[in-house]
């Protein structure tokens, strides 16, 4: 079975989806980096070289690497418009990427790796979510942050293609959740819906990402009016620190 590095040919990762609450990196992530190519870098809110300097200091950023910010995605989508238009959105000081900047930095994260089959990677729910919308792959990194229940309920077109707990997963097969109307399990670990609560019966440590893909899995596929989630999560986020 494929791992996630050998199914894509770009890998689109959220630069601030990349740091810890120290301004320092989550973990795997130079070793990561390393092995994959191509690489793109995506900020919202840094400028080029602000980007640059700071992959620069957290020893990420090698040559073949592309950095694509705000201000060069706007910059594209300038230059893709008519003058009349271009004229326009530059006077009334618009947003060209409609208040939706990472569609547009995805785009050109993509046009610059020249990717095919491209896929984004991000502790942000957020990026993964717009990368969805616009039929890329996701990776939603999972970390002490990570709002779970925002996970479970999010809307399907938003919900990320692969879940992990860290960066090593990209590395790794991805195993099939085993499922039946109630139940689903993966490595062991177990999820369950019954009168409209989910319930998770843990399994090996070493599979931590187990448990989070039998949870979406349960959730995501309960038909519903009302799911009760949170004793599920509350059980998960202990077993996860």
């Amino acid at each position: 079975m494929p791992t996630l590095a050998d199914m894509y040919d770009g890998f689109l990762f959220e630069l601030e989806g990349l740091l810890d609450r120290n301004t320092g990196v989550i973990p795997f992530t130079a070793d990561t980096v390393a092995r994959l190519r191509p690489v793109a870098f995506v900020s919202a809110t840094r400028t080029p070289a602000g980007a640059v300097s700071l992959l620069t200091s957290l020893n990420l950023y090698a040559p073949g690497s592309h950095v694509v910010t705000q201000a060069q995605a706007s910059a594209r989508l300038l230059d893709g418009l008519v003058p009349a238009q271009r004229d326009e959105s530059i006077l009334a000081g618009a947003t060209v990427t409609g208040g939706l900047p990472y569609q547009a930095l995805l785009r050109e994260a993509i046009r610059l790796t020249g990717a095919w089959y491209p896929i984004a990677v991000s502790q942000s729910l957020a990026f993964v979510a717009a990368a969805r919308q616009i039929h890329v792959p996701g990776v939603l990194v999972l970390n002490e942050s990570t709002d779970l229940r925002s996970l479970l309920l999010i809307p399907q077109g938003e919900r990320p293609t692969f879940v992990a707990t860290d960066l090593r997963d990209l590395f790794r097969h991805q195993p099939i959740v085993d499922c039946d109307a109630h139940y689903w399990e993966c490595e062991g670990w177990i999820a369950t819906v019954t009168h409209g609560k989910l319930r998770l019966h843990p399994g090996p440590p070493a599979a931590l990402s187990a448990g989070a893909r039998v949870l979406c899995a349960a959730a995501w596929n309960f038909r519903g009016s009302d799911l009760e989630i949170d004793s599920a999560v509350e059980l998960f986020t202990s077993l996860a620190v």
